[in-house]
């Protein structure tokens, strides 16, 4: 590789441990039954079985949810980091790697995070929600990642203005993820089960891995020895 490369992480259930919107929902619904149907409807949009902007619609229908729940679960978010990707994020930054965040979860969930390993708004991309003025969310802003394909139209989008050094890594734990390099626009794919091994993800990979542990020692082996 080269002395400075780009990679590109998920968020939901690689960076942190969860599906945040899966999380902020269930905390807000008694109902067994709902929250039956988040599960259901998380596990097809992952597995590519359900269109994800179907997906992220049926979702907040469900929901009930507020801003000051976004807020609560901003604020909640440094608790729920996958164990040892403080590790790997942190790794990377010392080794001057170019860090982006491609998620098809929520900026204000985002951000906190990305902040904390130096990653700047412009490198950070996700949904934003719409509320209405009692503080409702009813929907979610037009935008690439509100759609299907969205993780491959920013990685393209980033590849047209010339902001991805070196080689391209994608790293995520669904099916989005892996398309982005299936669509050709990451040199790499690692498929990450460290909080869930989903086994269309583990097929389609080249390299899959459990760990951040894992992860960690393969970033070392890949990176140049000089830097």
């Amino acid at each position: 590789m080269a002395e400075r490369n780009s990679f590109v992480f998920d968020f939901d259930s690689t960076i942190v441990a969860v599906e945040t919107l899966d999380t902020l929902i269930k905390q807000n619904l008694n109902d067994e039954e709902d929250r039956r149907r988040i599960d259901e409807i998380t596990l097809r949009a992952m597995n590519g079985e359900l269109d994800f902007s179907a997906s992220l619609a049926s979702r907040l229908r469900l929901s009930r949810a507020r801003t000051e729940h976004f807020a609560r679960m901003a604020g909640q978010i440094g608790d729920l980091l996958t164990p040892g990707m403080d590790d790997v994020l942190s790794f990377l930054a010392r080794r001057g790697q170019k860090l982006f965040i491609v998620s098809g979860g929520f900026a204000e969930i985002v951000r906190p995070i990305a902040e904390l390993f130096g990653i700047p708004d412009e490198d950070c991309f996700a949904n934003e929600y719409v509320a209405d003025d009692k503080g409702c969310v009813v929907g979610v802003k037009d935008g690439p990642l509100a759609h299907e394909g969205g993780k491959s139209a920013v990685v393209h989008a980033l590849r047209e203005q010339n902001r991805l050094p070196g080689a391209v890594v994608m790293l995520g734990d669904g099916m989005s993820d892996y398309q982005v390099y299936a669509d050709g626009l990451a040199d790499l794919f690692i498929g990450c089960g460290f909080n869930v091994a989903r086994p269309n993800v583990r097929t389609s990979s080249p390299v899959f891995l459990e760990t951040p542990a894992a992860l960690l020692s393969l970033i070392e082996s890949l990176l140049p020895q000089c830097l």
